[in-house]
């Protein structure tokens, strides 16, 4: 595999976290109360959600399903901007803002900005 395509599955990976998780605050839902929705594993989600591992296509979809998110347009690679503004909506949604979380989002932000200067860097290489 291409360097270039290894870190869009990577920055993919992080938007389906981020975009999940947006949708799973809009509507209020903590990850335990969703995750009792759906018979799943609090962590699992939360692991989803930090893009902590890849998890299973069939739990991304039934999750995508019941927050009313397009499933396939997960899989659409979008650009930094757009990302950030996903991961900026979800911080002002957060009903129990610690230091942790908002360390969490620091390192979430600066994560997605490093990972889109390495995929610039490495289109730009060709490879």
């Amino acid at each position: 595999m291409r360097k270039s395509r290894e870190t869009e599955v990577y920055i993919i990976n992080i938007q389906i976290g981020c975009i999940l998780r947006l949708a799973r605050l809009s509507q209020k839902l903590s990850q335990h109360t969703l995750a009792g929705k759906l018979e799943y594993n609090s962590t699992m989600i939360g692991r989803i959600e930090r893009f902590e591992s890849i998890s299973g296509w069939d739990k991304i979809l039934t999750l995508s399903e019941y927050l009313n998110i397009n499933y396939c347009e997960l899989f659409v690679l979008k650009n930094r901007a757009t990302l950030l503004t996903i991961v900026d909506n979800s911080f002002k949604l957060e009903e129990k803002l610690t230091q942790e979380k908002i360390d969490y989002y620091s390192f979430l932000k600066k994560t997605i900005n490093n990972k889109f200067d390495l995929l610039e860097k490495e289109r730009l290489q060709g490879k």
